[in-house]
């Protein structure tokens, strides 16, 4: 069966009926959080109305057709328009709760990409497992591209906090903590939504607005099993699109002869945003930008084998990056190009070593890929900075280009100690390959 290739929003349109349930029993008090959905028309709509249970919630739909409904991962005193982080003149809202949510994302949308995302999503479940402070509540299927862990926050003492704005800014604090411990670990999760006490998460019990899966909550020891065992047992809507075996296709097609041939003969096209290890305005120095070997493992187990090399060459602070299949490594710092050449060849980095020895410097994708059939694929995912405690012994300058590299893409290196080389500016063009 083919793929369909997009889910049709607009079949939405009665969907949440009036006799429609979701089940919001997993919280607390469903009263205390805010919800919020993506309208047909892409305009955002937030409750004005507290939402007691689904019912509620679905009667608070019926002016607009959500396609993608939230919730909120912090609980409020008052959350109906509740005043952003930014807003100076209204009163400091009162966080009463906020839950611990982890989002692990393998894109693209395929069954083996959500079986690593599985896999990721039950060691970080393990891992957890010794934190007394949390208490799993559940683990849902986003409805496209991974799984959210949700925690229960057991420490109560830094919400009796009694200034809101301190109180919050704790909670926060100790939220980036854990996820400094997550990510240190390996973990492949998103550094965005942990630590952010005015972050909404996908709403289980609801369509996801690009593929018509719903995000549903999964049994614990359901995820321990392979992914392509019960995933068909997900609930989705009727027009929802196949889920391919495999990134890029959904089914073998089996062609004719001559339609081989024709395959074989064709070449797609697709576009990414490409940058220099050289380091900008030096003679022969480059940084460290690479794709994992494929050998190394998936993203999770790349990085910690990457944690080995930055500890052998004392690399310092290095950033990583996941399209969900594998794992993009920067180290920016100006190595001279006789050492980088002879450490790529102890790492076995074999593109990147031979094309710095033919070509002085290398194009790496630093982007998904635009293709017209595709749109972008495999975007990628920031996970951490990790080996800033090796920053003070690091031998080698860094370099700028590369750390304002960094900082575009999302990791900030942050402190620096040490000395600085090259322009500020990256090398950066838009290649076209086959």
């Amino acid at each position: 069966m083919a793929e369909k290739p997009e889910f049709d929003p607009s079949t939405l349109q009665g969907y949440y009926a009036q006799d429609f349930e979701i089940d919001l029993s997993w919280m607390k008090k469903p009263t205390q959080h805010q919800f919020r959905w993506r309208c047909l028309e892409n305009r955002w709509q937030s409750s004005h109305r507290r939402v007691r249970n689904g019912t509620t919630l679905v009667k608070a739909f019926r002016s607009s057709t959500p396609t993608d409904v939230y919730v909120s991962t912090a609980s409020w005193l008052n959350p109906i328009e509740l005043p952003r982080l930014r807003d100076q003149e209204a009163a400091y809202p009162i966080l009463l709760d906020h839950l611990v949510v982890f989002d692990i994302d393998v894109p693209p949308f395929c069954i083996a990409s959500m079986e690593m995302a599985r896999k990721s999503a039950v060691r970080l479940y393990e891992w957890m497992k010794d934190k007394e402070d949390y208490a799993f509540s559940h683990v849902a299927f986003s409805g496209s591209k991974g799984f959210h862990l949700f925690y229960q926050d057991l420490a109560r003492e830094k919400f009796q906090i009694p200034d809101p704005k301190e109180r919050e800014q704790t909670v926060r604090f100790e939220r980036k903590k854990l996820l400094d411990l997550v990510t240190s670990a390996g973990h492949t999760v998103d550094t965005k939504i942990t630590a952010d006490t005015r972050r909404i998460i996908r709403l289980p019990g609801t369509v996801h607005g690009k593929t018509g899966w719903k995000c549903s909550i999964v049994d614990i020891e359901t995820m321990y099993k392979p992914f392509k065992k019960w995933y068909k047992s997900l609930e989705r809507h009727s027009n929802a699109v196949e889920m391919p075996r495999k990134p890029g296709k959904s089914s073998t097609v089996h062609a004719k002869p001559n339609e081989k041939e024709a395959t074989l003969n064709t070449q797609v096209e697709s576009l990414s945003i490409e940058v220099s290890t050289h380091v900008a305005g030096t003679k022969n120095r480059s940084a460290l930008i690479c794709w994992l070997p494929h050998s190394w493992g998936e993203p999770q187990q790349a990085v910690l084998r990457a944690l080995d090399s930055i500890d052998v060459f004392g690399f310092g602070a290095t950033a990583f990056w996941t399209d969900g299949l594998r794992t993009l490594m920067v180290v920016p710092r100006a190595i001279p190009r006789e050492q980088l050449i002879k450490i790529t060849r102890k790492l076995k980095m074999n593109t990147l070593h031979r094309e710095l020895k033919e070509r002085e410097h290398s194009w790496v994708r630093i982007s998904g890929k635009f293709s017209e059939e595709n749109d972008w694929e495999r975007e990628l995912i920031p996970i951490n900075v990790l080996g800033k405690k090796y920053n003070s012994t690091c031998a080698w300058p860094w370099s700028r280009s590369h750390l304002e590299l960094c900082r575009r893409m999302g990791l900030s290196i942050g402190a620096l100690e040490g000395e600085s080389s090259g322009n500020e500016e990256p090398s950066i063009r838009i290649a076209l390959r086959s």
